[in-house]
């Protein structure tokens, strides 16, 4: 089955900023989002009702969930709130730009850099480890560049570094050493993605992708790839400029257009193409539904049965699994207005028709 529909319509919930959305977290009772102009807001998983929202300029970069709080890195700060209030719990400046944030378990890993105008390039990048509770500073190490990816790695992190010592970098716990990943291309990293059973792909700026296990060991290489990523039943799957699979299966089908975000929870995964087309395809099990969007999708976040996308235009539109597996059943989406069928996906959903939750 390849059919198409608006991606609204196969939404659960449609939710929107003000600004262009930058980042997304999720946990089992509410997702988040953060946008271009400061603001993090949450919605229960429930009901989609708002929990809270709070100001944050001059824009939100990263959001994890953290060992009872969230933290959210904007501006030149990080900053953790209650995740049932938003009430702010701890602040952190960092020098320039705070970028990422992600969570081991353990720690808070944060990077941050200054942009310096007259060399046109990043300096003084530095990354943080920091005990998220009492928002205590455990460790602070020097980047020789600009982190452009952050994952957490065991009890530590892996980070995907540009120019000018660009490549795969580990750091653990209470050790200062940065070490480059054994035989990984010295290349700068541009996308990064985990498996549910913890394999890592990176991507290069070169058109390169890699493939490690769970202790950094490199499984797989690729070239001309543009987006590398693994689908809901674990394959590694890369994408060239044209969106053709370089390791498909033979049913597989390519994407109508450049590929730019790629994501999957056990039972589906989802891919996006870099505007103008806002298009992609979302497929669970064999079943492939191609969608289009009226604005360009900017972020995108799984977790447990859910994916949700964020949008230039500051929608924020969850995916869940079962609502997916009703929609995609059948044999074509009607031309209606589309509240009429969000409409109707809300009484899937809760089983309830006298559900009158308002959607954007």
């Amino acid at each position: 089955m390849n059919s198409s529909a608006r991606l609204s319509d196969l939404s659960s919930l449609v939710r929107s900023l003000k600004a262009p959305v930058t980042t997304i977290a999720q946990n089992a009772k509410s997702f988040i989002a953060g946008d271009a102009e400061g603001i993090a807001s949450a919605w229960s998983i429930t009901d989609g009702a708002p929990l809270w929202s709070i100001n944050l300029e001059p824009s939100v970069s990263s959001i994890v969930f953290a060992n009872g709080i969230v933290a959210i890195a904007h501006g030149a700060s990080i900053t953790a709130v209650n995740p049932d209030d938003g009430a702010i719990i701890w602040t952190i400046p960092v020098d320039g730009a705070c970028d990422f944030v992600v969570f081991d378990n353990q720690s808070l890993w944060v990077t941050s850099s200054v942009y310096e105008i007259e060399i046109e390039d990043y300096v003084a990048c530095r990354i943080m480890r920091i005990e998220p509770r009492r928002g205590v500073v455990e460790q602070s190490i020097p980047l020789p560049s600009k982190a452009w990816t952050l994952d957490a790695f065991g009890r530590g992190c892996i980070l995907g570094l540009g120019r000018p010592q660009p490549g795969i970098y580990t750091i653990k716990t209470g050790k200062d050493d940065l070490h480059h990943l054994e035989d990984s291309p010295r290349a700068p990293i541009s996308h990064s993605s985990i498996s549910s059973d913890n394999r890592m792909s990176f991507t290069t700026s070169d058109s390169h992708a890699i493939q490690i296990d769970q202790v950094g060991k490199i499984i797989d290489t690729a070239k001309d790839v543009v987006l590398a990523g693994f689908t809901h039943d674990g394959r590694w799957t890369t994408y060239n400029q044209n969106g053709e699979a370089g390791n498909a299966e033979p049913d597989d089908e390519d994407l109508n257009g450049f590929p730019q975000h790629f994501t999957s929870t056990d039972e589906m995964t989802l891919l996006a193409t870099r505007k103008p087309d806002s298009s992609g395809a979302v497929f669970i099990g064999k079943i492939r539904m191609n969608w289009t969007h009226t604005s360009e999708i900017t972020t995108v976040h799984s977790y447990l049965d859910r994916t949700v996308l964020g949008c230039l235009n500051g929608e924020v539109l969850l995916l869940e699994t079962n609502v997916l597996k009703r929609r995609i059943t059948k044999p074509e989406f009607s031309d209606e207005d589309d509240s009429l069928i969000r409409a109707r996906l809300r009484m899937l959903r809760f089983g309830d028709k006298s559900n009158t939750l308002e959607e954007k």
